[in-house]
């Protein structure tokens, strides 16, 4: 998955159209995915609840980790978005301005999705927080780090507008161009 510090090192070459399947394939996954998300984090609270906060219940332990497997996919396919925004950024001046003004909201899901390649040590370092799980579950704010995340409203607007602000330079370039809209 190209999870490395040196993940845009030795890339191989594709089209531009090509890029721009794989950045609308991957937002449609990971805006495909919000719901089930949300679902996964109503039955981490339902455990929660049930197991009154006991940090050693399996039922909660495997709900949170189911939880954030499902992060993983989701900040996965911002990590696939990156990559071919990347490329796409190096042949195009309006789609290297996008990865710029995007680069924060990017670096954060990248850093979370590194955190998450060791799933089971994310569960465990909720556990070890200071505060009690179930302030964390009732907050949904999970700590990756220094990081503090979850899927939500916001991190969804900002994928939204990432995709947005693509298609827009996108757009722009085939008008210069001449070449019929794009959809």
């Amino acid at each position: 998955m190209r999870d490395v510090p040196n993940r845009y090192q030795g890339l191989p070459p594709r089209t531009s159209d090509m890029l721009y399947n794989i950045v609308r394939k991957f937002y449609r996954g990971a805006v495909s995915h919000y719901d089930l998300i949300q679902e996964k984090k109503e039955e981490v609270r339902v455990a929660c609840q049930k197991s009154h906060g006991n940090q050693n219940d399996a039922q909660l332990l495997q709900a949170l980790t189911t939880l954030f497997l499902e992060f993983h996919f989701y900040v996965t396919c911002w990590l696939q978005i990156d990559l071919a925004l990347y490329r796409l950024a190096k042949k195009d001046e309006a789609l290297a301005m996008v990865r710029e003004a995007f680069l924060p909201v990017l670096e954060k899901h990248l850093v979370v999705r590194e955190q998450l390649e060791q799933t089971e040590a994310c569960v465990r370092a909720q556990l070890a927080q200071e505060e009690d799980i179930a302030t964390l579950i009732d907050q949904d704010a999970y700590r990756f780090g220094a990081i503090t995340f979850t899927v939500d409203e916001q991190s969804l607007q900002s994928l939204h507008a990432l995709y947005q602000a693509i298609q827009a330079a996108r757009q722009e370039a085939a008008e210069n161009e001449g070449v019929p809209k794009v959809e």
